[in-house]
């Protein structure tokens, strides 16, 4: 591009630009601030090699572009901010961050990730700052390993944005909280899905000569159960297990209360403005299996309300699926305001 090489910073942001010939920049070996953000860049746009030679860089911005993973052949040497959020990233390969020991800001916010492979952020030494806010996360058995990665933290490490979006049972809560129980890791031997019924058995033992024949009972030898066997339960559908009912108390507020059948430790309680599940902006809270009512406060009168609960930890049966169980209801009109406060019970 006919830059001189003594360029430590270069800004080129917002310049449709949508390809990097590898020898672009491979004199610009004093560059130690690059920015590319709102291009129209994609991995395939980008030479394999463009940012080897940048030994002194230190920091590279790629956001807004079209990147569908982090870069290859990230200079390592001296990088230590590495910006990538809103690409189109879906996938980050083990090796992405090898080697970069002196990076201690890392964003990857506002991409479509779902997951991470174990052990990416190994070589990252110094790494303090890492967001990754606005990502779709299931929170399934492959990140069971980053819950215990963020437990093991220094408190020095900053951390933002691993929240799960799915499965339904965890969604919107954050990764670090989750026990391990809620990880979905079905090769895992889970005792809880297992009963084991002791029946009695007759057994007629063969008498000696002149001798009347004999009728014991005997107690049959309980064997552990083979972890090479598969064993299933009756899965439970969540509508069976779950009862709401409803009432609006004031034209702000709504008095929830519901039955369970089956021992549970915990459940998602969330309400939504309007009946589409698919529009509005939901809130939800978490409520311990023993509590049998909650009362919504500060909602809008004379509107429609979607309510719904789902089991978050379900002891020891099978849920059929993890659909929630929804109700639908009305506030007051305000002329029907009764001025009562009722209190939420902690």
């Amino acid at each position: 591009w006919g830059l001189p090489r003594t360029i430590e910073e270069l800004r080129m942001d917002d310049n449709r630009i949508s390809t990097i010939a590898e020898i672009s920049l491979q004199d610009l070996t004093n560059l130690k601030r690059l920015v590319l953000d709102g291009n129209l860049l994609t991995n395939s746009g980008l030479g394999e090699r463009v940012f080897m030679n940048l030994v002194n860089l230190t920091e590279l911005s790629l956001v807004r572009n079209s990147l569908q993973s982090p870069p290859a052949n990230l200079p390592g040497t001296n990088l230590r901010k590495l910006y990538l959020q809103d690409n189109h990233m879906n996938y980050v390969p083990p090796n992405a961050f090898a080697d970069l020991t002196q990076l201690y800001r890392l964003d990857m916010s506002n991409n479509n990730l779902t997951s991470l492979p174990q052990g990416i952020f190994d070589d990252l030494d110094n790494l303090t700052q890492l967001f990754l806010r606005f990502n779709p996360w299931y929170c399934g058995c492959k990140m069971k390993w980053v819950r215990d990665w963020l437990q093991s933290l220094p408190s020095k490490v900053n951390v933002r944005g691993l929240m799960c979006q799915a499965p339904e049972r965890v969604r919107g809560m954050t990764i670090k909280d989750l026990n391990k129980e809620l990880f979905d890791c079905k090769d895992r031997f889970d005792k809880n899905f297992i009963h084991l019924t002791t029946t009695t058995m007759l057994n007629t033992l063969l008498p000696a000569q002149g001798q009347r024949p004999v009728s014991v009972t005997k107690q049959p030898e309980i064997r552990p159960p083979d972890l090479n066997k598969i064993y299933r339960t009756t899965p439970i559908p969540v509508r069976k297990i779950i009862t709401i009912n409803v009432k609006a108390v004031t034209f702000e507020t709504v008095h929830i209360s519901w039955k369970i059948a089956l021992p549970i430790k915990s459940l998602r309680l969330s309400w939504q403005l309007g009946h589409s599940p698919v529009f509005g902006s939901i809130t939800e809270t978490i409520v311990t299996g023993d509590r049998k009512e909650y009362l919504l406060t500060a909602l809008e009168p004379e509107s429609p309300y979607r309510i719904c609960m789902v089991p978050m930890e379900t002891g020891n049966f099978f849920l059929l699926d993890e659909t929630p169980v929804c109700i639908e209801t009305e506030t007051a009109p305000l002329k029907m305001y009764n001025p009562t406060t009722t209190l939420n019970r902690e």
